[in-house]
């Protein structure tokens, strides 16, 4: 029997028990190895084995706990919207959609300012003192500028929310010195948003406002899902929802980036469209994913009308554009992976692209 087992997990003994009891009660035999018999809840590497014949089963259990200890999570911080803002039209845009959406999830808004002091040339002067005296100065009157331009945007918001008949969202703010990617970053870790919604430049852009590439960045360090509001996106109001696009490259995070996405749009009547695009369009394994995909949507929101495309194509960004154009998406949602330096360097992602060239919504999940 020794000689069929397999080991699906090696955990602490408190976690081992519980991990043993659930597979147990789903019909699937486990045993602990490395149990300490003298002091068996101090014991730290017990290995909780079950037999081969099993291991299917055994993982699509675990990957089902997984996930749905993470939406949980995620849904209860979806209470929370954390919003960038630099005063410029985007981040303006960005606020108002971010108090419409509160409004559908009775959440809470954070507007977050991060404003940068200017390094100071350290010109060898005699009187240090001097210099001291004139970074203090500065600093005051960068702090105090930042503050009264961030209140007058949390008025004008304000404004804007009692107008709509969202009276009754709360809105806060805060103020923090810094990089606006780290500001934010950090920002994140302490309110602990459900999600992060951003106004952004086209590519090209450069000043002290917020750029695709801080989007980016966030992104890739916070891994909480961020709604980006490109420059060129038209804002009728959330209500205009409709058609989301999901774009999938069939990777193993897709399932809990789809279960987030349906979190995220529970309030709105949609159409999913899941579009994959390739070398070869004809591929039965690539159909056979995509088929697949669409059996774990099904699985997780039955109702909901799926369309599913696989298109050929080497621009993927054309290709994704001209769909969306097309189909009259409102939104597009795809999952942002974790990639070298040098493959960055020649090939720029996808989803940087859509924050640059899209002209609607781009919801970016992180794996």
């Amino acid at each position: 029997m020794e000689d069929n087992l397999i080991i699906i997990a090696t955990e602490s003994y408190s976690k081992a028990v519980v991990l043993k009891t659930y597979l147990e009660a789903n019909g699937i035999e486990c045993f602990l190895k490395n149990v300490n018999i003298i002091q068996g809840t101090v014991a730290k590497a017990v290995k909780v084995q079950i037999r081969g014949s099993d291991a299917a089963r055994a993982l699509k259990l675990l990957t089902q706990v997984h996930h749905s200890e993470n939406v949980k999570k995620f849904e209860q911080q979806l209470r929370k919207i954390l919003v960038p803002v630099d005063f410029s039209e985007p981040s303006q845009n960005a606020a108002r959609y971010a108090v419409m959406l509160a409004a559908k999830y009775n959440a809470q808004v954070k507007l977050l300012h991060v404003f940068n002091s200017p390094v100071v040339d350290m010109i060898p002067f005699t009187d240090v003192a001097t210099i001291q005296i004139d970074f203090d100065m500065n600093y005051h009157v960068l702090y105090k500028t930042a503050k009264e331009k961030l209140i007058k945007f949390f008025n004008d918001l304000r404004d804007f929310a009692s107008q709509m008949g969202f009276g009754d969202v709360s809105i806060g703010y805060t103020l923090r010195e810094g990089y606006a990617a780290y500001g934010i970053i950090e920002a994140s870790k302490s309110y602990k948003p459900g999600i992060i919604v951003m106004g952004t430049k086209g590519e090209g852009f450069r000043s002290t406002e917020l750029v695709g590439s801080v989007a980016t960045e966030v992104s890739n360090q916070t891994h909480i899902p961020l709604l980006v509001i490109p420059e060129k996106a038209v804002l009728k109001g959330v209500d205009e929802l409709k058609k989301v696009l999901y774009i999938t490259n069939f990777d193993s995070n897709d399932n809990l980036s789809i279960r987030k996405l349906f979190r995220i749009v529970e309030p709105f009547q949609i159409e999913l469209h899941c579009l994959h695009i390739t070398d070869d369009a004809e591929s039965v394994g690539v159909k056979a994913l995509m088929e697949s995909t669409k059996d774990y949507i099904t699985e997780v929101k039955s109702g909901v009308k799926i369309v599913c495309n696989i298109i050929s194509g080497r621009e993927r960004e054309k290709e994704v554009l001209n769909y969306i154009k097309q189909n009259q998406i409102s939104l597009v949602a795809l999952t942002a992976l974790k990639r070298s330096l040098l493959y960055k360097l020649f090939n720029p992602s996808l989803a940087k692209q859509m924050i640059y060239q899209s002209d609607v919504p781009v919801l970016l999940f992180h794996a």
